[in-house]
C-alpha cells in the first residue's frame, strides 16, 4: 500500500515555491514530496505507523547508511530514533531505505533497544 504526504506549497522568502507538511501545527520543510511505504515487517511488533512516522517527523537522531543493506541488491539502511506521539512513551526505532527516485521504504520498527539508545549520548 502506498502512503503520500499531502503536497502542499508555500513560498519562500526569495519567492520560490517549496513543498511542505503540517505536523502538529508546525510547518517541516522538504526539498521534495516523498511517498512513503510499508512493508508487512514494520508492522511486526504492533506499534502504530501513525508513531512511526511521528518519530521520524520529530527525530532525535538520523544516522544515514548505519548498516550494510540487508537483502543483496538494495541500499544501506537508515537509522532514525525518535518519540511516539504520546508523552513520555519510549522512543522508537525506525530502519528506513531510500528508493529513487522519492520514496521511502519503511521495513523496522519497534521500541528502540539500549544499543541504539546509546547513540543519542554520542551525539
Amino acid at each position: 500500500m502506498r502512503k503520500v504526504l499531502q503536497e502542499c506549497w508555500i513560498q519562500d522568502f526569495r519567492g520560490q515555491r517549496r513543498p511542505f507538511v503540517l505536523h502538529n501545527s508546525r510547518v517541516s520543510w522538504y526539498c521534495a514530496v516523498v511517498a512513503l511505504r510499508w512493508t508487512d515487517s514494520a508492522d511486526r511488533h504492533g506499534i502504530e505507523r501513525a508513531d512511526a512516522l511521528h518519530a521520524l517527523l520529530n527525530a532525535y537522531l538520523h544516522e544515514p547508511g548505519f548498516d550494510e543493506p540487508r537483502v543483496k541488491g538494495h541500499g544501506r539502511p537508515d537509522l532514525w530514533i525518535g518519540p511516539q506521539r504520546t508523552l513520555g512513551a519510549p522512543l522508537l526505532e525506525v530502519m528506513t531505505e531510500t528508493v529513487p527516485p522519492q520514496d521511502v521504504l519503511v521495513f523496522h520498527v519497534m521500541l528502540a533497544r539500549a544499543k541504539f539508545l546509546a547513540l543519542l549520548d554520542e551525539v
